[in-house]
């Protein structure tokens, strides 16, 4: 054993090709740290240039093939069977094929998917080769979504090509007892990590260093036990370190898979926090996110600002994409001010709840947040009370005009087909659409039952029986047990019981969002404030266009539920006695006209400006929603 150990860290298809692996950048720290030579393989490009050359396609057509493996078909685990069905065994292709053609998938998309198993092979043995060449002591490879399959073939090839060293998985896939299935099927694998991997990568390389035997420690789970004394439990969340990921090599291995016509896209993978304040203290039915740990904990505010600077500097990249599973609240008073002192012209991702304030909306833009991923999931606040999103209809309506109000992508989804649904909620957000055009679209989700969701891990209480895992498992991994095929998978189907009203409802609801996105490039509906006017613009499709200057007291009144307030509220000002009922008629004409939005006794304008600025005064805070409750926070101390 040399006195410095060498390490090959690596992440197989089907990561974004537009991202480095943050999980590569950040083991690489650490690594370093504890003085052992580091060795990056972002093997995913080197497979995505592959493809593209072997299948002769354009840059965009290998893109939109990519995307559709990746993404669109992951469900049916269509990038781990490329990797796990390389050669031969017709029957098993053949079987497949046929679940796939079950599911709809066109014959050109199979072709697609027949094609790629001869890339697939010869990139597990490119990929093998070059991890062989370099003899490594430790190779470890992060897993998560569609890269089981890609993962362990390689670690088989090496087994079979003679490597001695050891190899390690970690990542999402790896979790609770999908990682010990791994573990006790694929002999080729000598550990898994259950959860955050810092703690537990560093006991490996001190094991390896010493000469030991690799051995359970912490969250480092091998077939050896711990000595005697020594748990093998879960590292205590507070020591958590979470260095600034190395990306250092990235680019070099993007242009030498000829793929530098990529690098204007290029995002940086950041993470700020782990955990989920919200799932703390009231976990989302359908989330499986957090398995290892859901306590939420967050970096130093200033550690933000600090960061994105250093990577702008060091990569020359301006757009960075947050794995954080939710922003931390307190950085829109701390760490956000800091980015915006910056005065560069980056952009920022962040999952958000979608409880916020207008303010809060515009103190993000002005920090360079121009996208978020909301967890609105639902129009209806009954579904939302199923669903355990501790948010309203208004208020998800009303954050999503914030975000148009400054300029601020939101990706949102509206989830569907889950227990207890009710045809009134469906009916609800049916109707409410047609009135948000002119708004970001989303996607319609089937909800699907993950391991560690309160559907997964408590069934019975949501009337739902999990009946198998999801058909692709079965022929990934064609020689496990049924058990161990549960115990492997990460997705689940269920039964329970459904209104029988549901279903053509939903086919509704999914054709009317399809026509959204059709048709939301040409909706507007805007308002340009005058000094004692406001001019609406509504061009909606589906809706009358109009073109109306409001004067006097209903410019008035129109300002005044920009934004949202309530019906008191207003009453507190100047409308009262017999002005008030006349408000309040001229409201329900504007309800009829889809002008505004109203829940109860809350009410919002529907109209935005029609030119966003990040700049723009926003509501006053704390209508109409409930104080924020004070979420308590471990910060990680600075060095």
């Amino acid at each position: 054993m040399p006195d410095v150990g060498s390490t090959a860290l690596v992440s197989m298809p089907w990561n974004s090709v537009l991202r480095p692996s943050i999980q590569v950048g950040t083991l690489r720290s650490v690594a370093e740290a504890e003085g052992w030579h580091v060795d990056a393989h972002y093997a995913y490009l080197d497979f995505y240039g592959l493809a593209q050359r072997m299948l002769g396609l354009t840059q965009d057509e290998w893109a939109d093939a990519y995307e559709l493996v990746s993404e669109k078909l992951y469900h049916l685990a269509v990038g781990d069977w490329i990797f796990a069905c390389r050669s031969g065994d017709s029957a098993r292709r053949d079987a497949y094929f046929a679940e796939l053609r079950a599911r709809r998938v066109d014959e050109a998309a199979i072709s697609l998917i027949d094609a790629l198993r001869e890339v697939a092979d010869r990139h597990v043995q490119e990929t093998s080769a070059a991890l062989l060449a370099s003899g490594p002591d430790v190779i470890g490879f992060t897993s998560m979504f569609s890269q089981n399959g890609p993962t362990l073939a390689v670690a088989e090839r090496l087994r079979s090509g003679g490597y001695t060293g050891v190899i390690v998985l970690g990542g999402s896939n790896c979790e609770g007892p999908m990682g010990r299935a791994l573990l006790a099927n694929y002999p080729a694998v000598d550990a898994v990590v259950d959860g955050p991997g810092e703690d537990a990568f560093v006991a490996l390389l001190r094991q390896v260093q010493a000469g030991e035997p690799v051995r359970s420690q912490g969250r480092l789970i091998t077939r050896t036990a711990p000595p005697q004394g020594q748990e093998a439990g879960r590292a205590p969340e507070e020591s958590l370190q979470v260095p600034m990921p190395n990306y250092d090599g990235f680019f070099e291995q993007l242009r030498a898979a000829g793929l530098h016509k990529l690098e204007p896209d290029i995002t940086l993978p950041v993470e700020f926090s782990r955990g989920c304040w919200w799932g703390a203290k009231t976990h989302c039915t359908f989330c499986g996110l957090n398995g290892a740990t859901m306590k939420y904990r967050s970096k130093h505010p200033d550690a933000v600002a600090d960061e994105l600077r250093y990577m702008m500097d060091r990569y020359g990249v301006l757009d960075f994409f947050a794995v954080d599973n939710i922003l931390d609240l307190k950085y829109l008073d701390t760490a956000l001010p800091l980015v915006e002192k910056l005065n560069t012209d980056h952009s920022l991702f962040f999952e958000v709840k979608a409880n916020m304030e207008w303010a809060d909306i515009r103190g993000m833009r002005r920090a360079g947040v121009r996208s978020v991923q909301p967890g609105i999931e639902s129009l209806s606040t009954e579904g939302l009370r199923l669903l355990k999103k501790g948010a309203t209809a208004f208020q998800n309506v009303r954050f999503l005009l914030g975000c148009a109000e400054y300029g601020v992508r939101a990706d949102w989804n509206i989830l569907t087909g889950y227990p207890n649904e009710t045809p009134e909620s469906i009916t609800a957000q049916l109707d409410l659409v047609a009135s948000l055009t002119h708004l970001t679209p989303p996607h319609i989700t089937l909800i699907r039952f993950d391991r560690f969701s309160p559907y997964v891990e408590n069934p019975e209480s949501y009337g739902l029986a999990l009946s198998r895992p999801l058909p692709g498992y079965q022929y990934v991994y064609a020689g496990l047990s049924p058990e161990d095929l549960w115990d492997i998978a990460y997705h689940f189907e269920g039964d329970f019981t459904d209104d029988s009203r549901n279903t053509d409802i939903r086919r509704r609801l999914a054709a009317r969002v399809r026509l959204w996105r059709t048709h939301h490039d040409r909706a507007s509906f805007t308002y340009r404030l005058g000094f004692d006017s406001v001019a609406l613009h509504d061009h909606r499709p589906g809706l009358p266009p109009r073109e109306v200057v409001l004067r006097g007291d209903d410019a008035r009144l129109f300002r005044a539920v920009i934004g949202g307030t309530r019906h008191r509220d207003l009453q507190g000002q100047e409308w009262t006695g017999e002005r008030w009922d006349q408000a309040l008629t001229t409201l329900h004409n504007w309800q009829r006209n889809r002008w505004v939005y109203t829940e109860g006794t809350k009410i919002i304008a529907l109209a935005v400006r029609e030119k966003p600025s990040a700049y723009r005064t926003p509501p006053a805070k704390g209508t109409p929603r409930l104080a924020r409750t004070p979420i308590p926070l471990t910060l990680t101390v600075r060095q």
